[in-house]
């Protein structure tokens, strides 16, 4: 994955405030690449928050929700979950 476009801004307090603007991309890929997770983002005071959820809930061990603010560590996380489910 890129590295995502971002613009600087400042709340009202003069605080510099970072907005993610291509998300859609990276959800896209995690989409394709994840098909067992539903994908979905937030706003939060940091910016933009992703949260994968597992589509047929705890039917299996493993991780069930993964929340971040990094496309690239939620990759990864799914894809540590996957090898490990892989071995057990």
């Amino acid at each position: 994955m890129t590295d995502l476009p971002v613009r600087a801004r400042h709340d009202s307090g003069g605080c510099p405030v970072v907005r993610v603007t291509d998300v859609s991309e990276d959800l896209s890929g995690l989409e394709a690449e994840f098909p067992g997770y539903e994908f979905a983002t937030q706003q939060t005071w940091d910016g933009i928050s992703i949260s994968a959820r597992r589509r047929r809930g705890c039917a299996r061990p493993g991780v069930y929700a993964v929340v971040t603010g990094d496309p690239d560590e939620m990759r990864r996380a799914l894809l540590e979950d996957e090898r490990t489910s892989r071995q057990g």
